[in-house]
């Protein structure tokens, strides 16, 4: 891909607005291959971490899951500091079965002074996994990624270059690309949206890229840019395409 004329935007471009307004809404989510299918109802509400401005997003959801056989429910949390850029902090995902059983928790702690991200992951009857990962400077969690894109200055003429952090956990270079305007219907209504591409750079793996799951995400194309809709893999690389959209918002 040519990047001649194209001007390149660093995560310290996501500007934090001055004022956070609260959010919260809900989300359905469905699978081609129908392995997936559940509802969600999430929020955003700014608080304050170690005396700095911070956000925590929460997700809440109930439904199938490709990684589990079963109907699961799950709670989310992801914290960012808030101050001039998003920073992640901490995020920590919990998934149970309708009895309440514990399956799954991970859970991601943030050291931006060493950039290093302390990863967790313990399965009940399982394996227990721990991981030090080295992050770039430009690294957004997965966890709250669209809630901080949106604010993000993503045009026809610019791109947003970062470095992803996936719950495999590996950190991936990427781009978030403009790709057109459109009016998009979901069950919170119809809003006209622009459209934005995740793209990944591979390096020597960019061979197999036209194997990858296209990754997309759609703002209201009038300030503040609240998410829409999602289109892209369910949880990383190898889990089934979704498609997630708004299904109600208090904005």
């Amino acid at each position: 891909m040519s990047l001649v004329g194209i001007v390149l935007l660093l995560l310290t471009f996501i500007k934090v607005p001055t004022e956070l307004v609260p959010q919260s809404g809900g989300s359905t989510v469905s699978s081609k291959e129908r392995k997936s299918g559940w509802t969600a109802e999430w929020d955003m509400q700014q608080i304050q971490v170690r005396g700095k401005r911070a956000v925590r997003f929460t997700e809440t959801g109930s439904g199938r899951m490709s990684a589990f056989p079963q109907e699961v429910r799950w709670h989310v949390e992801a914290t960012w500091q808030a101050e001039d850029t998003f920073l992640p902090l901490e995020t920590e995902r919990t998934v149970t079965s309708t009895d309440g059983s514990v399956l799954l928790v991970e859970k991601k702690q943030f050291d931006h002074e060493k950039r290093v991200v302390q990863f967790e992951r313990r399965e009940t009857g399982g394996r227990s996994e721990t991981k030090s990962v080295e992050f770039p400077e430009d690294t957004l969690a997965v966890e709250g990624l669209a809630g901080v894109l949106r604010f993000a200055t993503i045009e026809k003429s610019h791109e947003v270059a970062a470095h992803v952090l996936s719950n495999e956990p590996n950190v991936y270079s990427v781009t978030f690309e403009w790709r057109g305007e459109e009016r998009i219907k979901t069950p919170a209504g119809e809003f006209e949206c622009y459209k934005v591409e995740m793209v990944p750079h591979l390096g020597v793996l960019n061979v197999v890229r036209p194997f990858l799951s296209k990754t997309y995400f759609w703002f209201t194309k009038d300030a503040p840019h609240y998410w829409v809709r999602y289109e892209g893999s369910e949880n990383g690389p190898g889990t089934p395409d979704v498609v997630m959209e708004l299904s109600r918002s208090t904005h």
